[in-house]
């Protein structure tokens, strides 16, 4: 099992910009230090944290609630994430009794003046990071907002990280050995923690590249009284007729033995309540998303498609609806791009994830994912004897390290549980 740790210091406080020690003691974060957190939470916007925890210091509560700010993740106040205690210097100018102060730090050891050493601090880091670690599923991304001090420990005790080197490094530079807002990666793996990235500014931070494989399948929506009709059917609904149900109900059998990690569905509730029949057997209840939305027509929403079928279809050939209301196709391109990267970002490795959208969509998604004409698309299906985009139809494709990669054409229920052997 593995998890990766992004160990972030709290911004800069009103103890740090006037020289005083600050350990078990707390001050706020100064205007400065506010920018620094959300800094932070800029050059972490892209991973997504599974699990959160934090010091009880306010100053490390508030640095985690901006970088966290927008998303559903909520941190753990965590007792064991406490910076180092200084004893009595605690709130002391670091310029007072310097020969002691000195002494104490290069030893990492205050207990002459009632604070902690470098052993204690060591294990209480370890068994706090243990403990978490108990608790986490294998490929959890874990973020943990804490201090500077501990974290010198952490990345000493656990990492082997020689600490003496890293400071004369980081004094011979004038920088901090751990800036404010600063992020260091490590990883725990089957009970051996590895450092990735030495802490970095914010603003220097690069999130390690990671190698992740998602696997997809994507659903089109069963039948609707609009599909029976002929009606243009976009950012406009229409319930599910008797057929679209069967072909619902169709497609969650023809995908029932796959197990997925998460179902995401378009919001428009045709989608939604395909989602729901192919998610019954999974016992996963489908996140919605805006984002899987059908491409917007505007005004030809629900126009019967016999009176407009020129217009329609030269339209359709450049996805421009943005003049009479509805989507461009560099609106629907942005907002394809999002929407995978969002999923994507969530997504652990090999995971698999479970779509229901929408025809149009799935032909845009062809185009800017794949690279794939939509005429020629059209035709290959033709010469293929399918439909090219049935409803309760079923995709698959990949996403491999930056690259999306098709497995099968969208292909009906039917063909789609023969071709899998009907297991």
């Amino acid at each position: 099992m593995k998890v990766t740790f992004y160990f972030v210091r709290h911004g800069e406080t009103l103890f740090n910009r006037k020289g005083r020690i600050q350990g078990v003691c707390d001050s706020p974060l100064t205007g400065n230090g506010i920018k620094q957190a959300e800094k932070a939470g800029e050059a972490l916007k892209e991973i997504y944290f599974d699990r959160a925890y934090v010091s009880p210091s306010e100053r490390a509560m508030d640095t985690a609630e901006l970088i966290l700010n927008g998303r559903k993740t909520e941190a753990v106040i965590t007792d064991g994430l406490h910076e180092f205690d200084f004893g009595r210097f605690e709130g002391t100018r670091f310029t007072s009794h310097p020969d002691e102060i000195r002494r104490c730090f290069d030893l990492r050891d205050f207990s002459s003046v009632e604070g902690e050493t470098e052993a204690d601090a060591a294990a209480r880091i370890r068994e706090t990071l243990d403990r978490i670690t108990a608790r986490c599923e294998d490929g959890d991304r874990v973020l943990i907002v804490s201090h500077g001090m501990l974290e010198m420990i952490a990345a000493k005790s656990l990492m082997g990280v020689d600490l003496n080197e890293v400071q004369k490094k980081k004094t011979a530079s004038g920088k901090d050995v751990i800036p404010n807002g600063g992020i260091m990666v490590f990883t725990w793996e089957d009970g051996v923690y590895t450092l990735v990235s030495a802490p970095a500014e914010p603003g220097k931070f690069k999130a390690p590249e990671e190698d992740k494989t998602v696997h997809f399948v994507y659903v089109r929506h069963g039948e609707t009284s609009f599909n029976m009709w002929n009606r243009m059917q976009g950012a406009c609904d229409s319930p599910l007729t008797s057929h679209g149900i069967a072909q619902a109900k169709m497609a969650a059998d023809a995908l029932r033995h796959i197990h997925f990690d998460r179902i995401y569905t378009s919001t428009s509730k045709r989608t939604r309540d395909t989602a729901e029949m192919i998610a019954a057997p999974h016992h996963i209840r489908p996140i919605l998303e805006k984002g899987l939305k059908e491409v917007s027509f505007g005004d030809f929403d629900g126009i019967v498609r016999d009176s407009w079928q020129k217009e329609i279809g030269r339209r359709h050939e450049t996805e421009t609806w943005g003049d009479v209301g509805g989507e461009d196709k560099e609106e629907v391109r942005e907002r394809i791009f999002a929407t995978m990267n969002k999923i994507i970002t969530r997504a652990k490795n090999d995971e698999t994830i479970l779509l229901v959208s929408h025809g149009t969509y799935y032909l845009n998604m062809l185009e800017e994912l794949f690279g794939m004409n939509r005429k020629t698309y059209f035709e290959n299906a033709m010469k293929e004897g399918r439909q090219a985009m049935p409803n309760g139809g079923i995709f698959e494709f990949d996403y491999v390290n930056g690259k999306y990669e098709i497995i099968t054409p969208m292909t009906s229920p039917e063909d789609f549980d023969i071709r899998k052997g009907n297991k």
